[in-house]
């Protein structure tokens, strides 16, 4: 049992160096919670309550005065706290859980992304960098990266030097996920030509101007900053003012990793393949990603559809499965329709 220390910033340090170690939780995840449980303490201080002296009515006035929140965001600070005094009942820091008689809501409705970025859209994403500088070399390593593989914002930022190689054949990255679960990701041969010209050229510039011997710094990426470390702060606004330069205000790097899915899926790629290639240990989050291609659905709706250009109406009374044919049988979707469809999907995102 851990004993009881004076002041409840050691018991916080305590309950998180144990989700570290004991359950795997990563850096990242361990700082969100950090933050959430400093934001908690703040609002008990302030109303002159002690943390180990919360009751259920105190939980309820929290609630009510983060009503305004999403869902998603009431969920994410509710866990933690329940995560918190379910561990100091545990080791009997509290005589007891003032979560218990909280009722647990649950919201049902299934997450979707907000956007999901078409290939035109992510190409013009990947042309803003300017590339004749080293910043703009390592942005856009670091975009033909997210783009190709899928990978999290705190997978890339976690990768180090020995995990990228920069040989001709090696396009193969052994990455740690979400509880500790390694994957491997592969990334194409453009992927691989700007990865190995930033770590060639651009890393060594960028550390040399922030002054850091390139051996003390062990992450892929860099930043001409203190300590020569990427932030994901850094990392995050880089992303934002290049969705913004290139009219998509809705994309963020989380996008990439849905595009990578949802087009490999429109490709024809399987289910099961991409759901390795995401980390995913259910099916059934991969299918959340996976979207039917935008020329598929408009060729359903010219065939299927009283409106469409290739109804067939002498067919209309027939049994539903003498109607379903493959799509290979249906006359192509002219590319003008498909150029007009493609700049909808981008206006409609801005």
């Amino acid at each position: 049992m851990i004993q009881q220390r004076c002041s409840a910033s050691a018991w916080m340090d305590a309950f998180l160096d144990e989700r570290m170690h004991l359950h795997g939780l990563t850096f990242s995840s361990i700082h969100t919670m950090r933050i959430e449980l400093n934001g908690w303490l703040r609002w008990l201080n302030a109303r002159g309550i002690a943390w180990d002296g919360v009751t259920p009515s105190d939980i309820r006035l929290w609630l009510g005065h983060y009503r305004e929140y999403a869902d998603s965001t009431m969920q994410k600070k509710t866990a933690i706290l329940r995560s918190l005094y379910r561990w100091a009942r545990a080791h009997e820091l509290v005589e007891s859980d003032p979560w218990q008689p909280i009722v647990r809501v649950c919201n049902n409705r299934p997450w979707r992304p907000r956007f999901t970025p078409s290939i035109r859209a992510v190409d013009l994403l990947l042309s803003q960098p300017d590339v004749t500088t080293m910043i703009g070399v390592r942005d856009r390593a670091i975009l033909e990266l997210l783009y190709a593989t899928g990978l999290r914002a705190a997978e890339l930022l976690g990768l180090a030097c020995h995990q990228v190689a920069s040989g001709d054949s090696d396009r193969i990255i052994a990455v740690m996920g979400k509880g500790q679960k390694e994957r491997i990701v592969i990334y194409g041969r453009t992927a691989q030509t700007w990865l190995r010209y930033y770590l060639r050229v651009a890393r060594p510039q960028l550390l040399a101007r922030a002054e850091i011997p390139a051996g003390r710094v062990t992450q892929f990426f860099v930043h001409p900053g203190y300590m020569g470390s990427l932030s994901y702060q850094n990392f995050r606004r880089m992303v934002r003012d290049y969705a913004d330069a290139a009219g998509l205000p809705l994309l963020t790097a989380h996008s990439l990793r849905h595009a990578f899915a949802t087009h490999l899926y429109q490709g024809g790629a399987n289910l099961r393949v991409i759901q390795e290639l995401l980390g995913h240990s259910h099916l059934a989050t991969t299918c959340i990603y996976a979207r039917p291609a935008p020329e598929l659905m408009l060729a359903f709706i010219e065939r299927f559809h009283p409106r469409g250009i290739h109804y067939d109406r002498s067919q209309r009374c027939q049994p539903r499965d003498t109607l379903i044919r493959p799509v290979t049988s249906l006359r192509p979707v002219q590319k003008d329709h498909l150029a007009l469809f493609d700049r909808w999907l981008v206006k409609t995102a801005t």
